[in-house]
C-alpha cells in the first residue's frame, strides 16, 4: 500500500481506540483544511477519512506548520486549554514548523508525530499512471526526515514514532491509552457541551401587527 493508504489505516485504528473526548481531522498540503471540527462522533470521521486522497487538495506541497496552525485554531475555538495534536506526515521539517510546535506547547497543547515512510523513500504514483515529477521533470522521491520529525515532537512536548504494521507505534505515542482515551475538557472531569438555543418570540410581533393589518383592509387604506 501507499504511504497515504497506510496512514489512513492507522488513523482508523486510532479512532477505534478513542473511548472518550473530542476529535477533529485536518488535512494539509501548502494549506490546511478542516475535514471535521471537534466532535465525539468518531464514526463520522472514519467515514470521511476513508475517502481522503491527495487529489482533493487544491494545492501541492507539504507544510506541517499549516496543519499544526489549523489544529491549534480548532482547539482554541472551543476554549480547550489542554489538547493532543497528532501530526501524521513524511514531510521535511522547517524552522516555521518547529516554531509553531513550540508555541502550541507553550499554550498547553502537546504535539506528537507519527512518521510515515522510510529513509530510502519511494516515488509517488499518479492516478493516471506514472510518478510525480518536479519542475525539471525528475521523479520526486520523498524520504522520511526522522531526525527532523523527532525534533518537531520534542519541540511540541510530545513523542515520535514511525508507522508500524502493528500497535507498537500507537502504544509508543499513547502509553496505556492515557492520552487517547482520556476526556479532553476545559478543566472538568467530565465532558461538558454548551450551545445556544434560540427561542422564537416572533409570535408577539405578529400579534402587535394584527391591528394594523386589519386597518389595511378598510376602503382606501390598501391603496395608500
Amino acid at each position: 500500500p501507499s504511504r497515504l493508504s497506510r496512514a489512513k489505516f492507522k488513523l482508523l485504528n486510532l479512532l477505534e481506540r478513542r473511548s472518550a473526548g473530542q476529535t477533529a481531522l485536518v488535512v494539509f498540503s501548502a494549506h490546511a483544511f478542516t475535514v471535521t471540527p471537534l466532535t465525539t462522533d468518531t464514526r463520522a470521521i472514519s467515514a470521511l477519512a476513508s475517502s481522503l486522497s491527495s487529489d482533493i487538495m487544491p494545492s501541492r506541497g507539504s507544510y506541517p506548520e499549516a496543519g499544526l496552525t489549523k489544529a491549534g485554531q480548532l482547539l482554541r475555538q472551543i476554549g480547550l486549554t489542554d489538547g493532543q495534536i497528532l501530526l501524521i506526515t513524511d514531510a521535511d521539517v522547517s524552522r516555521a514548523s518547529l516554531q509553531v510546535a513550540r508555541e502550541l506547547n507553550q499554550e498547553g497543547y502537546t504535539v506528537s508525530v507519527l512518521g510515515v515512510g522510510t529513509s530510502e523513500g519511494g516515488p509517488v504514483s499518479q492516478p493516471g499512471g506514472g510518478f510525480l515529477t518536479d519542475g525539471r521533470g525528475q521523479v520526486v522521491i520523498p524520504r522520511l526526515d526522522e531526525e527532523g520529525l523527532r525534533n518537531l515532537a520534542s519541540a511540541g512536548g510530545g513523542a515520535f514514532a514511525r508507522l508500524s504494521p502493528g500497535e507498537q507505534d500507537l502504544n509508543s505515542l499513547f502509553p496505556n491509552d492515557r492520552a487517547v482515551g482520556r476526556v479532553l475538557s476545559s478543566g472538568n472531569s467530565e465532558e461538558q457541551f454548551e450551545t445556544e438555543i434560540w427561542q422564537d418570540q416572533g409570535l408577539w410581533l405578529v400579534l402587535a401587527l394584527l391591528p394594523f393589518l386589519a386597518l389595511a383592509f378598510r376602503r382606501g387604506w390598501l391603496a395608500i
